[in-house]
């Protein structure tokens, strides 16, 4: 609110008459909202939208600024300042009092005003950064960095997979992890504007993390989503280096709190109304303790730490070793393991809930998507490493079979095209479970599955123990309820259809059942597997004609048991490859979602999708990489940047361009 609360506070001091305002305090106040108009640190943007509106902002400060200086100079010369002695400072008496000089006020403004303008400015300057048209022109090189590529003032190193490089960099160990995440992000934002890269064949190591383990991988792509969200989002990018940010909030700190004790002299020979004058410290003191916030908040960054740690042993050993590691592992504990959480939501439990729940049906009145029920049943499940270790394996063995396939990049395309028809067909199961896959809808296929899922494991969990199932019984009704709760939630993530009309009409037909609500998930899992949906969905009559997919679920989940009583798999086998389905489904999910949404979902704290997309892209399993032998044009157009061979520089991306499709 602080636009609106700056903008009605200047609009008001606009419209005053000079016999309202006969305390100079008050237009003191002015430079102070223009602190506001310049948003906090941690936000510049709300929207991706707002970046591309920068000129609205640029708009809006020459109004806002124009507003300031005019009211104050309409009044700033006729304010009545009470003397504490009740004489006449300059021979002019007034009805409000006695006027003194109100020049040292001004002169005490001024500092502020400025540290005001210069904050809403820098909001702009990020924002106009961080639009689509400014990100994308962000990845060619400057008129600079193309004189050293043609000149040769800098030469590639040998081709070297990122490890291989850091391992030659002489930096803090810790900040190692910070450059390989910065280097990451760099190769990573022409995909996230939607752009493609043609990669020769003998660069494919560039695109490779094989080497790291799963919580590592993770934890590489957690800060370089970090990184991206801060170009997008917020202020900690401002200036060509963060240094040089950091320095600006030391100088305006040290203004406000310059001005703050000259003020607190001057204001104690005059007399103000008490309210006036608390109001000006408490803004004086707030302005001060933000801008503090915003300063440890920039010197702690992922920007900092990856500024000290590309400059050499000398600045590491002026600030001290020690103290860099030592903040380096303070600052990357929390995001040791990458994401923390994923969303859950069952779509069968949920409605059971909302069957017995009376307050429910009143908010329906009002809330006709109901979005409230959606977030309130949303639960939320931590992203342990098993789950994080299935998810990267598989990437893994995919990254493997397109190697194997020569980088061909129809290849590629087959194997993105797979939602749990590769693994039916690995398992020679295709014919057997085709109908639930192939031909379907993506919504159709993933709310079968789900149902499926559900009703398997409230059944298993019920009569086997936890060895018994294994641990992928767990990884299956988490990544099950996951991509359920995309469907509904985030249904801008995934690919269009019409599963909102499917889930309305399953949800209905979940209401339709009788006494059901009296029994447990197990019991009603029980209930609808052992239930004869054949007939009903035969019958010309019957009202599974609709688009709920109960009937189809309940079958599907009756198939997948009888590969335990008629193939003679044991559980532990079949719920590894019910999960083996859903990580299909989800990498699928994650290759059909534009990357604009994979941005827009970061200031909601970003998704696990997000994350399974980016590790993707780095194993070059996206359409947007294109891996394959260039032509003899398209090699000489790379001629300028290396006349032996195709290269790669970890150094500097500016040879970046030359690879768009």
């Amino acid at each position: 609110m602080a636009d609106w609360v700056a903008t009605v506070a200047l609009s008001t001091l606009l419209k005053a008459e000079k016999k309202d305002l006969n305390c100079v305090l008050v237009l003191f106040w002015m430079p102070f909202l223009l602190l506001h108009l310049g948003g906090p640190d941690t936000i510049s943007a709300y929207s991706l939208a707002d970046n591309d509106l920068w000129l609205r902002y640029l708009l809006g400060l020459i109004i806002q600024v124009g507003v300031a200086v005019f009211v104050f100079i309409r009044f700033g010369t006729n304010c009545t300042l009470p003397h504490s002695h009740g004489t006449n400072c300059n021979t002019h008496t007034y009805t409000h009092g006695t006027n003194c000089n109100t020049h040292t006020y001004t002169y005490l403004a001024i500092p502020i005003f400025v540290t005001g303008v210069v904050k809403y400015v820098e909001r702009i300057w990020i924002l106009r950064a961080a639009s689509r048209k400014q990100l994308t022109n962000s990845i060619f090189p400057t008129a600079d960095q193309a004189s050293g590529q043609t000149t040769g003032q800098s030469t590639p190193s040998d081709l070297k997979t990122l490890e291989e490089y850091l391992c030659s960099k002489n930096a803090v160990e810790e900040g190692r992890f910070i450059y390989k995440a910065f280097c990451m992000f760099k190769m990573s934002i022409p995909l996230f504007q939607d752009l493609k890269l043609k990669i020769p064949k003998d660069l494919s190591k560039i695109f490779i993390l094989s080497t790291e383990s799963a919580d590592d991988a993770f934890r590489v792509v957690e800060v370089e989503l970090g990184f991206l969200y801060d170009v997008l989002y917020t202020k900690k990018t401002s200036g060509p280096q963060p240094m040089v940010g950091i320095i600006l909030h030391i100088i305006c700190f040290l203004s406000m709190f310059t001005t703050l004790i000259v003020f607190s002299i001057v204001v104690g020979k005059s007399i103000h109304p008490k309210v006036d004058t608390a109001i000006t410290y408490l803004l004086f003191i707030g302005a001060i303790l933000l801008n503090i916030y915003s300063t440890i908040s920039k010197a702690c960054s992922n920007w900092s730490m990856f500024w000290l740690t590309i400059h050499g042993d000398w600045l590491s050993k002026f600030l001290g070793k020690g103290i860099v590691s030592w903040y380096l592992q303070m600052n990357l504990a929390r995001k040791k393991q990458g994401i923390a959480y994923m969303a859950q939501y069952s779509l069968m439990s949920n409605c059971l809930q909302t069957k017995g729940s009376k307050w429910r049906k009143i908010v329906r009145i009002f809330d006709t998507e109901d979005i409230l029920g959606k977030l309130v049943l949303t639960t939320w499940k931590k992203v342990e490493h098993d789950v994080r270790n299935f998810i990267y394996l598989h990437l893994v063995r995919k990254r493997s079979k397109y190697r194997h396939g020569g980088f061909q990049y129809k290849d590629l395309s087959n194997l993105l095209s797979k939602k749990g028809d590769g693994v039916l067909q690995m398992h020679n199961l295709l014919d057997k479970f085709c109908w639930s896959i192939i031909g379907l809808e993506f919504e159709h296929c993933l709310l079968i599955w789900h149902i499926a899922t559900d009703v398997l494991f409230y059944t298993d969990l019920r009569r086997y123990s936890a060895a018994e199932l294994g641990s992928h019984c767990t990884i299956s009704k988490h990544l099950s309820d996951y991509m359920m709760y995309l469907l509904l939630v985030r249904p801008n993530m995934l690919p269009k259809g019409i599963g909102e009309l499917r889930i309305k009409e399953t949800q209905n037909e979940v209401m339709c059942f009788e006494n059901i609500v009296s029994l447990s998930r197990s019991e009603v899992a029980n209930y609808l597997l052992d239930r004869d949906f054949t007939l009903e969905i035969s019958s010309p009559q019957s009202p599974y004609k609709s688009k709920s997919v109960i009937a189809e679920g309940c079958q599907l989940a009756a198939t997948l048991r009888s590969l335990v009583e008629e193939s003679l798999w044991d559980h532990s086998e079949k719920w590894e490859f019910i999960a083996d389905v859903w990580m299909e489904i989800m990498a699928f999910a994650a290759s059909r979602c534009e990357w604009r949404e994979h941005k827009t979902q970061l200031r909601h704290g970003g998704e696990l999708l997000t994350h399974v997309a980016l590790l993707m892209a780095h194993f070059g399993l996206t359409e947007r990489v294109e891996i394959r032998d260039l032509t003899e044009e398209e090699k000489s157009k790379l001629h300028q940047f290396d006349t032996t061979r195709l290269g790669w520089d970890w150094n500097r991306f500016s040879h970046l361009p030359y690879y768009l499709a």
